[in-house]
């Protein structure tokens, strides 16, 4: 007869015959419940994409979230300052020509203006020095109010329709208020804004030495 089999190879039943605990397993249950937890965790960390797309397409409307980010890239447009679609800002309904900005850069040597479009493109510039004037007084009112019925003139000449447009003052140079009385009298434009984005310095650089007089 053979004799009761040695204790790592004991059976699942006890020595008076009664089933052991659950928590007092054999190898290869413990083995399998192992494996068990694996494929569980397996299955919870893959969602099914359908779910996904399910879960967020009754917040963001109608159709699947798939579909929605497929249009979104599809109509995607690469904007910024040089490069892009002439209407990537503004879409493909409004055209940058709708609203024209003067900038206005009024130095304490000269005025420059440029006349471009929502995009920053330069239709028409003029400045004080293109229009005859020399050294010193290419800042004066006078210059910048030649400078702004130049720019006027130029586009009348080439038939550009100004239908709104935007004042952009930069410096403090006698030629702001030049160029926006000279738009106010010369032109019928509509003025539909006017900005000051003259740069100010938060303890930038260093001024320059002072002149001594």
């Amino acid at each position: 007869t053979l004799g009761t089999p040695p204790a790592p190879f004991a059976s699942n039943e006890g020595s008076e015959g009664k089933p052991k605990a659950k928590g007092v397993s054999s190898r290869s249950s413990l083995q399998s419940l192992i494996d068990n937890l694996a494929d569980n965790a397996s299955k919870s960390t893959r969602a099914s994409p359908t779910v996904r797309t399910n879960r967020f397409s009754g917040l963001m409307g109608q159709g699947s979230g798939s579909e929605m980010m497929k249009d979104d890239y599809m109509n995607f447009s690469r904007t910024g300052r040089f490069g892009g679609e002439s209407n990537s800002r503004f879409g493909e309904d409004q055209d940058p020509m709708n609203k024209l900005i003067l900038h206005v850069h009024a130095t304490s040597n000269n005025t420059i203006l440029s006349l471009t479009d929502a995009n920053g493109r330069v239709i028409v510039n003029s400045s004080g020095g293109l229009v005859g004037f020399k050294k010193a007084q290419r800042a004066g009112f006078e210059a910048a109010y030649q400078a702004t019925a130049s720019v006027a003139n130029t586009v009348k000449e080439r038939d550009i329709f100004v239908k709104n447009v935007e004042i952009r003052l930069r410096g403090f140079g006698a030629g702001r208020d030049a160029a926006f009385k000279a738009v106010g009298s010369l032109t019928n434009w509509n003025i539909c804004a006017i900005t000051d984005v003259t740069p100010i310095p938060f303890n930038g650089c260093r001024p320059k030495k002072a002149r001594r007089l």
